[in-house]
């Protein structure tokens, strides 16, 4: 009985320290984009990483990070705001006549 509690008790936080945290884009475009950070941060920021080098193939760099706050002056979200680097214009081959 002791042990299943302890199991219990090891697997629920392991799961609110790793599986609780996600993403939501703010903005998005073909040059980078912000996303912000809700729930668990360590968790939000793997995944907005994930999403970032998906929406990134040849790297990016983050430009800011940081609270955003709202009119009120509460603390709003953490966001990142990222800018993709590197090109990804298809290369031309190059013929010989």
């Amino acid at each position: 009985m002791r042990r299943r509690f302890g199991i219990t008790v090891i697997g629920s936080f392991l799961l609110l320290a790793t599986g609780c945290g996600s993403y939501r884009v703010l903005s998005e475009a073909k040059t980078g984009g912000t996303v912000a950070l809700e729930g668990a941060h360590g968790s939000a920021r793997s995944k907005a990483e994930k999403y970032m080098r998906e929406q990134c193939p040849d790297g990016f760099e983050i430009k800011e990070e940081g609270d955003a706050f709202s009119e009120g002056g509460a603390l709003h979200e953490w966001r990142i705001t990222y800018v993709c680097t590197g090109t990804s214009a298809p290369r031309t081959a190059m013929v010989a006549l």
